[in-house]
């Protein structure tokens, strides 16, 4: 059974992590313009910062709910040729990006070492994918625990796991940001995601039961959400040396209150919406080729310094969200174009839609 919010959500992240990038861009560019307001969009951008942890969680929820009983042969040979494949290719197309055109150091010794960096460090966008993987290996070997060990426990022991390591990088020991280093490795290993894992594990097991929780305690739903989001901007604000990023402990309550949210709202619709759909079965290949469409935004705020800074994130967000989705399409079209700009979701069809198209035919 496919689950609806899944879609609503996978689509509404994926436009939050390209809006977030963008606006990142604009305000590079476009800061000295906005003077005074660039810590306020700074701190309201904190509220994109959900998209990340969300998109664990549905990988584990997808799991859990799909495969109760364990992922089926195969598993993780089909998520090698769709997944880390297209990982590869972009971790190399980063390396040259980024060595050749961004550092002016196009040479093999540079290529090779950025390269090395993003696939064992994460050091570029993809960095998620290490994430996820870690949760594939994890779900393998732990779901016969998950299934008979306490969830009380389970979750208040990863949450306290998750909890120190968030705040010991951003409190203790904050990783220092490098031209050749945008992507810390601390943000790579699955401590600093265990509780979204264990979470969703849960939720997409008892998926019914997760429903019906949140739709018996709406009101604390709501309200949890609108205190965490106003708490987060606050800290943002007014916090000294609080970098905006989804590895900080006040996120925790935040994503998971978010996601809370979206799965009690999004659980009401009859069907989802086409744009939606059709975002969503785009997202992994929006997730990966974005951050080299946002080149265009640095051609296009050099160009036209007079275009201003809330028409650059609205000009440049479609091109990033529009381009990926058709160069995806484009190169799909070929046998083995998803081993390169990732695979584009194709929903399975319910039998008895298949047999009325069969007979309709």
């Amino acid at each position: 059974m496919q689950v609806k919010e899944i879609f609503v959500i996978r689509c509404i992240s994926c436009l939050s992590v390209v809006l977030l990038h963008t606006i990142s861009m604009v305000l590079f560019f476009r800061g000295d313009m906005l003077s005074d307001t660039v810590r306020v969009v700074e701190s309201f951008r904190t509220l994109l910062m959900f998209s990340t942890p969300a998109f664990i969680f549905i990988s584990e929820f997808l799991l859990a709910h799909a495969y109760p009983g364990g992922v089926p042969q195969g598993f993780l040979k089909k998520r090698f040729k769709t997944i880390f494949v297209p990982f590869l290719f972009i971790a190399v197309l980063d390396a040259f990006v980024t060595t050749g055109l961004m550092m002016q150091q196009f040479h093999m010794t540079a290529i090779i070492t950025k390269l090395l960096a993003n696939i064992f460090l994460g050091n570029f966008i993809g960095y998620f994918i290490l994430v996820i993987f870690q949760f594939y290996l994890l779900h393998m070997c732990f779901h016969s625990f998950l299934q008979k060990a306490s969830p009380k426990w389970v979750l208040s022991v990863s949450f306290a796991v998750t909890a120190l390591y968030l705040s010991y990088f951003t409190f203790i020991n904050p990783p220092v940001l490098k031209e050749m280093a945008p992507f810390p490795f601390s943000w790579v290993p699955f401590p600093g995601w265990l509780f979204y894992f264990c979470l969703a594990y849960y939720c997409g097991k008892n998926y019914k039961s997760f429903l019906a929780l949140l739709d018996k305690y709406k009101y604390a739903v709501y309200g949890t959400a609108l205190i965490s989001a106003a708490a987060i901007v606050a800290i943002s604000f007014f916090g000294e040396n609080i970098t905006v990023n989804s590895k900080r402990p006040d996120i925790m309550f935040y994503s998971t209150s978010i996601i809370f949210l979206c799965f009690h709202l999004f659980s009401k619709l009859n069907a989802v919406p086409r744009l939606i759909m059709m975002i969503s079965n785009y997202s992994f290949s929006i997730y990966l080729l974005h951050a080299f469409l946002l080149i265009f935004g640095l051609v296009i705020l050099t160009a036209f310094e007079g275009l201003h800074a809330a028409a650059a994130c609205v000009l440049l967000f479609v091109i990033c969200t529009g381009g990926a989705m058709f160069i995806s399409w484009a190169v799909n079209k070929c046998k083995y174009g998803y081993m390169f700009v990732g695979k584009i979701y194709q929903p399975k069809q319910r039998k008895t839609e298949r047999n009325i198209q069969h007979h309709a035919g």
